[in-house]
């Protein structure tokens, strides 16, 4: 069983294998819900790092400076006003074709929203306008 689940997991990994398409969308995310109040501060962009790093199969086929330094730009995207989050957005149509790619995105955007224990209105529309976005309903996930 312990293999399979490896197998799995490395699958997963060589699937991501030069994804950067696939990064670049969970990372867009992750900016969006960071910003969605508005501004972004230290303690949602360390949450942000912390929770598109925690995911295996990013983390294997990317390395900590591929995934830090996407994070930084796709951060500084959200930080451009309606112009940088738009191209934001623009990052999820790239994958939203591919269910499991899309999930993951949301999944990933979801557990940045609720980081510190709540999500506010503000997180939650911005998890409703991702999810639209790839083409999924945000309440079958949560």
């Amino acid at each position: 069983m312990l293999a399979k689940l490896k197998e799995r997991l490395s699958g997963g990994a060589n699937r991501l294998q030069g994804r950067t398409d696939l990064l670049e969308a969970v990372c867009a995310s992750a900016a969006l819900v960071a910003a969605a109040d508005g501004s972004i501060d230290d303690s949602e962009i360390e949450g942000a790092v912390k929770a598109v790093t925690a995911n295996e199969a990013l983390n294997t086929a990317f390395d900590a400076r591929q995934i830090e330094g996407c994070m930084q730009r796709m951060l500084d995207r959200a930080g451009g006003g309606r112009v940088g989050q738009m191209t934001l957005m623009k990052e999820l149509d790239d994958i939203a074709s591919n269910t499991d790619d899309a999930e993951m995105v949301l999944l990933t955007a979801m557990d940045i929203a609720d980081a510190d224990g709540t999500v506010d209105e503000t997180e939650r529309a911005m998890i409703d306008k991702i999810a639209k976005r790839l083409g999924l309903k945000a309440e079958s996930y949560a």
